[in-house]
């Protein structure tokens, strides 16, 4: 299975946009199990027949949303590791991604679904277009030795995983508020540490 994740900004109309916008909307603020492509449309104020037109399902619906979520999330990592005020590439890079981790973190769930991950192509070339973005941001940071620049990239890529598969395994989608404070800060300790600080 292979999805249908097209470009939302490429339908006449913006139909799908919308209906993305919807779905987003829903997930933010009920949750993935009152997603259903009736309530997107009524959301959106569009007919059901025009959902059904771009989305095949519910699971091909996510499938688009959970794209356009590594969408945005790439274009972040790459306007905040060119940001200066961020200190180095790394640290811009590593902000885009707990950004959107902390502001949106049932989207940032959907991206990283396993099932989703596992039944999708589309998705896991979305992660990985992502990835090489924010591998680019870990290689420019001088902090980081030549020989472990990939291994460093790809370690701390696997700890925003497990940030995802924490909050997809809450029942609401979201930390208690104590408990993100915590893991965001344990996070961005790790990964702003310099040799040598304390």
């Amino acid at each position: 299975m292979t999805g249908n994740a097209r470009p939302a900004s490429l339908e006449v109309g913006g139909i799908k946009a919308k209906a993305l916008a919807a779905a987003a909307h829903i997930l933010a603020t009920q949750g993935a199990d009152d997603l259903s492509l009736r309530a997107i449309a009524e959301t959106a104020g569009i007919g059901l027949a025009s959902i059904y037109h771009y989305f095949a399902s519910k699971e091909d619906l996510l499938l688009n949303l959970a794209v356009e979520g590594f969408d945005g999330l790439r274009r972040d990592i790459l306007q905040f590791q060119a940001d200066p005020a961020f200190g180095s590439p790394m640290r811009g890079g590593h902000r885009a991604f707990f950004n959107c981790a902390e502001t949106r973190p049932a989207l940032f769930s959907l991206m990283f679904s396993e099932r989703l991950m596992a039944r999708h192509e589309p998705l896991r070339q979305a992660e990985h277009a992502t990835f090489l973005a924010y591998q680019a941001a870990v290689e420019a940071d001088v902090r980081i030795p030549e020989p472990h620049k990939e291994t460093a990239a790809l370690a701390i890529w696997a700890l925003g995983r497990g940030i995802a598969a924490i909050l997809s395994s809450q029942p609401d989608g979201k930390l208690p508020d104590e408990v993100a404070e915590k893991l965001f800060a344990g996070a961005a300790y790790l990964i702003d540490h310099s040799p040598g600080e304390t």
